[in-house]
């Protein structure tokens, strides 16, 4: 009697369930809802409050990655179970497209085959994105078996180094990768960083609106190339040390015990490999982002190459790279020279080896550079050899074609992702007549795609000036 009795009550139940259904419309939006009996949310994940039906919002998923996107939205949402359907999606999950053109705007990649694309806004919608592409959410997918729990990886000096991911808490002791962090993503990982070209004025108002913890995490007096707190960076307790591969204190830090990532990226190749291993570092968000600056970069100079390709190397424009002294010049070896060929122009100290090298005056009369270009640190300046007498000899002073390279934070001129605009910049100034890309319009794209800085009118119009 008890089993009849229970048996008509869920009868009467169900057709509720039926006929509300079919009053509201939700049986052309089928709950298609998985679960996952082994999850659980992560213990120090914070979880949101569960929303109204009314203000979910539905999503379209291949099949496949339905059950990582029912994982994270558990996760997000405090046990409640995603609505999937086939058409009108508020968000749409699948694989990465082919982007052939560098200009097309980025999912948020929250898997390797996995991305999500918002076709509608809401606030809830922004966060459960944000939360999919977090730690947090790479923890959610690591302990559902979705992402692997650690990584093997070779730095640029040779050594395989194991990480457990995700990697939450990153110290920078090298200035060119963290402007790499910036441009994957990634910089909310860290917790102290040397930056390049910060602490002038404009580096260091720039990167205040850029990243609001700057000056709580600029690290350069602690850590750098040269220099390396231990007891500040046992304190920090990263899990995360990367450095030069020419850092003076590799063997002291040894004693942290934390893993050390080493990088050395004087090359094109080298670069563009350093950043795909920052974007490997910390995950499938910060990997495609690191893939599209690679993109955006090899199109850039596939550009140039294309337009250089009709004139012979001997009658290309001969450009001297000078250092933070008249005299000092970048040799053959140096990520400044190949600024300059990727640029379409020859290099006239490329036949020297090293690092900065010190020379005379006599040299620079025999190599005869058309265009002089003096880096923007160190206190280097164009007067220093327009004002000077000796220097009057040259035919490049004389026709006024000596250049300061630009820099926002980074400068143009070093391995790191803004040197793609110091091949630009100077590829403008070498060949006006030839190349026509322009400064300030892929300034402003790059610095808001990889860096979410809405550049200003008038930083463009400094920074991409010849003068």
């Amino acid at each position: 009697m008890n089993k009849f009795k229970y048996s008509i009550i869920l009868l009467v139940i169900i057709s509720s369930l039926v006929i509300t259904a079919c009053a509201t419309g939700d049986l052309e939006t089928p709950n298609m809802e998985i679960t996952v009996s082994d999850y659980e949310a992560p213990s120090e994940l914070e979880t949101k409050e569960p929303i109204g039906d009314q203000s979910r919002f539905l999503i379209k998923a291949d099949p496949e990655l339905m059950e990582p996107v029912t994982v994270l939205y558990e996760a997000f949402f405090n046990g409640k179970s995603p609505i999937f359907v086939q058409s009108d999606p508020d968000l749409l999950v699948e694989p990465p497209g082919e982007y052939e053109n560098f200009y097309d705007e980025l999912p948020a990649v929250f898997l390797t085959d996995g991305a999500m694309y918002p076709k509608n806004v809401s606030e809830e919608l922004e966060a459960f994105i944000q939360f999919a592409v977090s730690t947090d959410g790479q923890q959610t997918l690591i302990k559902a078996g979705l992402l692997p729990e650690s990584i093997e990886l070779t730095d640029q000096a040779g050594n395989t180094v194991s990480l457990n991911l995700p990697i939450r808490d990153v110290l920078s002791a090298y200035g060119p990768v963290t402007a790499m962090i910036y441009s994957v993503d990634a910089e909310d990982r860290l917790v102290s960083a040397s930056y390049l070209g910060a602490r002038d004025p404009l580096g260091s108002s720039v990167m205040e609106k850029m990243d609001s913890r700057f000056p709580g995490i600029q690290g350069d007096e602690s850590f750098s190339q040269s220099e390396f707190n231990i007891e500040e960076a046992a304190m920090l307790e990263p899990d995360l040390i990367i450095g030069n591969a020419r850092s003076g204190w590799l063997d002291t830090v040894a004693a942290l015990d934390i893993p050390v990532f080493l990088f050395d990226a004087e090359t094109p190749k080298a670069l563009k490999e350093a950043v795909l291993l920052t974007g490997q570092i910390f995950g499938p968000h910060s990997t495609a982002q690191a893939e599209a600056w690679v993109r955006y970069y090899e199109s850039i100079v596939g550009t140039i190459e294309e337009k250089m390709a009709e004139i012979p190397i001997e009658d290309r424009v001969k450009v001297l790279f000078t250092g933070t002294e008249p005299l000092r010049v970048a040799s053959g070896d140096m990520f400044q020279s190949y600024i300059i060929e990727s640029a379409g122009g020859i290099s006239a100290s490329s036949e020297l080896e090293g690092y900065w090298n010190n020379i005379n005056l006599e040299q620079v009369v025999i190599w005869n550079p058309d265009v002089i270009i003096v880096p923007p640190y160190g206190g280097a300046s164009v007067e220093a050899i327009t004002e000077s007498q000796e220097w009057q000899i040259l035919d490049a002073v004389k026709d006024g074609k000596v250049y300061r390279m630009p820099k926002l934070v980074a400068p143009w001129d070093t391995p790191a992702p803004d040197a793609v605009l110091g091949i630009i910049w100077m590829a403008q100034q070498l060949y006006p007549e030839r190349i026509d890309l322009d400064c300030s319009t892929e300034a402003e794209f790059f610095y808001n795609t990889f860096f979410d800085y809405e550049i200003m009118d008038e930083e463009l119009a400094k920074i991409c000036s010849i003068n």
